[in-house]
């Protein structure tokens, strides 16, 4: 799970190790005690024993390709005549710059959603995916999943179904520097000041905490398309099961309950379409994006505080 994108971090880390050194001019040998070891991390190659690339000794001594900016103050150091654990007392055990500072966060950003899109909805980050794309609301209101299975559903046909999720999903992950940015926030408040090992344990859990963090707010137009959704399932199952209590040997009251719920249904569904045309509207009349945006939340409260008025 997320196997390319995660191969593709561990690629940045040794480019960002190459890079620097070849500004300091340095040998093998120079940089770590077993000049092997540093072929092999130059070369990707993991194994049983170094599954992670670097191993923890190592990193105490690799950070200082981004401590020094010459060779002269590198070689000066003598770091290998020292204990890894002595340089860590000296340097800290945070290695960001070598491992994260190099990273293509909008490649990352774009990846991670291309990944996501083809997960089952039946599965953990489907699920949690789908969930995030109901704040667009003509996806919200064609996602009946959890609604009461006796509530009258329109087929769609899968082609159309489809081109609407993909709109939904470019609707919710535009890749705007702002959508990037959060990316790459979520990000480092997850690794930072970890390793590559945690990299590989904790990915998942760093793609679940991104996710949460787009689901719709409270304010969100997709979002109230599915309440209504949800409210009127329930509303006529409850209806509908009082047929035979109340009304079995009154066909014309049942003729006239009908009637009255077919009305209700058609001005609720009348409702969802007027939230489908003002969330566009106010897409349109917001330059940076749509209203649901961290920095546009305020007004989106007071613009659906009129509407509920």
């Amino acid at each position: 799970m997320f196997e390319e994108i995660i191969e593709k971090i561990y690629k940045s880390v040794i480019e960002s190790i190459k890079d620097r050194k070849e500004k300091l001019k340095l040998k093998q040998e120079e940089m770590l005690k077993d000049p092997k070891r540093v072929s092999k991390i130059l070369n990707n190659i993991r194994n049983e024993h170094y599954p992670y690339l670097i191993c923890k000794g190592e990193y105490a001594y690799l950070k200082y390709l981004f401590l020094c900016e010459d060779k002269e103050s590198f070689i000066n150091k003598n770091i290998l005549s020292d204990k890894p654990e002595n340089h860590i007392k000296k340097n800290g055990s945070n290695y960001d710059e070598m491992l994260w500072g190099h990273i293509n966060w909008e490649t990352m950003f774009k990846d991670v959603i291309t990944e996501l899109s083809k997960f089952d909805t039946s599965e953990e980050f489907g699920n949690l995916f789908d969930e995030t794309l109901v704040d667009y609301a003509p996806y919200a209101n064609i996602k009946y999943d959890k609604l009461h299975p006796k509530y009258a559903r329109t087929y769609i046909f899968p082609d159309k179904r489809e081109s609407i999720r993909q709109k939904a999903i470019d609707w919710v992950y535009p890749g705007h520097d702002s959508e990037i940015e959060l990316c790459k926030r979520t990000f480092y408040e997850k690794f930072s000041g970890k390793t590559l090992r945690e990299l590989n344990k904790e990915f998942p859990d760093f793609i679940s905490e991104y996710l949460h963090k787009k689901m719709p707010n409270a304010y969100s137009f997709g979002k109230r398309v599915y309440e209504i959704h949800n409210y009127l399932s329930g509303f006529v199952a409850y209806w509908q099961s009082l047929d035979g209590v109340q009304y079995g040997d009154i066909p014309n009251e049942i003729s006239k309950k009908e009637a009255l719920l077919r009305e209700y249904i058609k001005y609720n569904q009348d409702q969802i379409k007027k939230l489908e045309e003002y969330q566009k509207d106010f897409y349109n009349l917001n330059s940076d994006g749509k209203l649901a945006d961290e920095d546009d939340r305020d007004f989106s409260q007071y613009i659906n505080m009129l509407l509920r008025d």
